[in-house]
C-alpha cells in the first residue's frame, strides 16, 4: 500500500500527475493545509509527497521540515526549470525532482521510480532491524599514525568474528582501503554518486569491492579532485545504505575536519581516536577533542594508543592526565609487520594473526565486540551545554 500525497502553498491542482496515478489505481490525496498534512503522514509508512514550488521561500523550508520530521518520507519537489533550484531542492532533503515543464514520461519516470524506491526500501528496513548495524569511525588529527590499518585489520578481525563487515573510506582525497586489501575497485563512491544517486535509485551493491575474507568496502575517489562532488549529504546516504547491509560498518577518515567527516562521526555509535606518546600528536589530539565536545561528539570517543619504536615516550598515566580522559585500549608495537601487510595487500590480522599486532587488533575487536555496558566515553571536565545543534567547523570544500 502506497500512499500519494500532494501539497502545494497557493493550492494549485496537481494536472495530470493525479490522472497518471488514477490508470494505476493509486489514489491521490490533496491537502490545503500543512497540520493536515503532517498529521496524516504521521499515520502512514510507505508515503510520496509531491510539493510545489510556488512560493520558493515556504516550499523549500517545508520540503527540509518534513525530510527531518519523516526521513523516509520520499519527496518529489516540483521546480521552476533552473539548475539553481535543482540543488537547492536536492540540499534540503527532497528525494526526486519535477520541473514545470517536465512532460508526461517525466511524470511517469518520477512515479516509477519512487515506486521503486519504496519497494527497496521496505526491503532494506526490514534486512536492517534484523542486522541492527553498529558503526564505528577510526579517526586522528595525525597523519601516518595508523587509521587505515587499524580499518582493515579490525574489519578483518570482525570478519573472522563471522560478523558481515562493510567499510566506507571517507578519505575522500587519499584514501587508499581498497590498495591495503590489494584491490582494483571497478567503481567508487565518486560513481555511485553520478550514476546512482543522481538517479534515485541509491542501489550501493555493484560499487561494493568484496575481499575474500568477506569485508566489502566503498573506495574513495580514483582522483583526489574528485571529492567536490561528495558531500555530507551523499555521505549520509551511502551510511544508510551500507548499515541495511552489515553487522558491522567501519569508517575511515581522514586527519582534518570537515562537514562531511563529521557526519560520519555523527552517525557512528563509536569513534575510536588514535593517539602515540608524543607530546605534538597528544597536543592536536586534546584539541581535537576538544572540538568534538563543542560538537557533542566527544561522548562516543575511545582512545587507542599506538606504540612506535622510538624510546623516548611519555608513559600512559602522562598521556591521561595531557589528554584528561582515560585511556581504552593500547595495541603492541607495530614494527615493520604492518609496512609488510600494507606491501603485500594482506591485513596482518589474516596474514600474522598470532604476532602480537596481530593479537592486539583481534583483542580489541573482541572489546569493541562486547554489550556496551560501560557505556561511557570521552567526557571533559565541563560539557557545553549551549546548542545541541551540529555547528560548522569549515567549509565543505577546499580544505585538503
Amino acid at each position: 500500500m502506497i500512499n500519494w500525497f500532494y501539497y502545494s502553498d497557493t493550492n494549485s491542482a496537481p494536472g495530470d500527475l493525479e490522472l497518471l496515478l488514477q490508470k494505476r489505481s493509486y489514489e491521490l490525496l490533496q491537502f490545503p493545509h500543512w497540520e493536515d498534512l503532517i498529521h496524516r503522514i504521521k499515520d502512514t509508512d510507505h508515503s510520496i509527497l509531491f510539493i510545489k514550488a510556488n512560493t520558493l521561500h515556504n516550499a523549500y523550508d517545508l520540503c527540509q521540515e518534513m525530510s527531518i520530521l519523516f526521513p523516509y518520507l520520499y519527496i518529489i519537489l516540483i521546480v521552476p526549470d533552473n539548475m539553481e533550484h535543482t540543488r537547492k531542492a536536492m540540499n534540503v532533503g527532497a528525494s526526486d525532482i519535477l520541473r514545470y515543464s517536465s512532460d508526461h514520461d517525466e511524470k511517469k519516470e518520477a512515479i516509477d521510480q519512487a515506486v521503486k524506491y519504496l519497494k527497496l526500501r521496505e526491503e532494506g528496513i526490514s534486512y536492517h532491524l534484523a542486522k541492527n548495524c553498529r558503526v564505528i569511525s577510526v579517526c586522528s588529527p595525525k597523519g601516518g599514525i595508523g587509521r587505515t590499518s587499524m580499518v582493515v585489520n579490525l574489519a578483518s578481525a570482525f570478519a573472522k568474528m563471522g560478523k558481515k563487515v562493510g567499510v566506507l573510506d571517507a578519505n575522500l582525497q587519499f584514501g587508499d582501503v581498497a590498495m591495503h586489501f590489494d584491490q582494483k575497485p571497478g567503481g567508487t563512491i565518486y560513481e555511485w554518486v553520478k550514476e546512482e544517486y543522481e538517479r534515485h535509485s541509491y542501489s550501493i551493491d555493484k560499487y561494493l569491492v568484496v575481499h575474500e575474507s568477506g569485508v566489502s568496502v566503498m573506495p574513495a575517489p580514483s582522483r583526489p579532485e574528485f571529492f567536490e562532488m561528495i558531500s555530507e549529504v551523499h555521505i549520509e546516504k551511502v551510511i544508510e545504505e551500507m548499515k541495511m547491509r552489515f553487522d558491522i560498518l567501519l569508517i575511515d577518515t581522514p586527519s582534518y575536519l570537515s562537514e562531511i567527516h563529521l557526519k560520519c562521526l555523527e552517525r557512528s555509535e563509536e569513534c575510536l581516536l588514535l593517539v602515540s606518546g608524543e607530546l605534538p600528536v597528544l597536543k592536536k589530539s586534546k584539541l581535537f577533542i576538544e572540538a568534538l565536545e563543542s560538537f557533542q561528539l566527544n561522548e562516543k570517543l575511545k582512545i587507542i594508543r599506538t606504540r612506535t619504536a622510538k624510546k623516548k615516550q611519555i608513559d600512559q598515566s602522562k598521556m591521561e592526565r595531557i589528554l584528561e580522559a582515560s585511556i581504552f585500549a593500547s595495541l603492541p608495537e607495530q614494527g615493520q609487520m604492518i609496512s609488510q601487510s600494507i606491501d603485500l595487500g594482506i591485513p596482518v590480522v589474516l596474514s600474522q594473526p598470532r604476532t602480537p599486532i596481530g593479537k592486539g587488533y583481534l583483542r580489541l575487536a573482541d572489546r569493541l565486540g562486547e554489550p556496551q555496558v560501560e557505556t561511557q566515553g570521552i567526557k571533559l571536565k565541563e560539557p557545553s551545554r549551549k546548542s545541541k545543534r551540529v555547528k560548522r567547523l569549515v567549509p565543505m570544500k577546499g580544505r585538503v
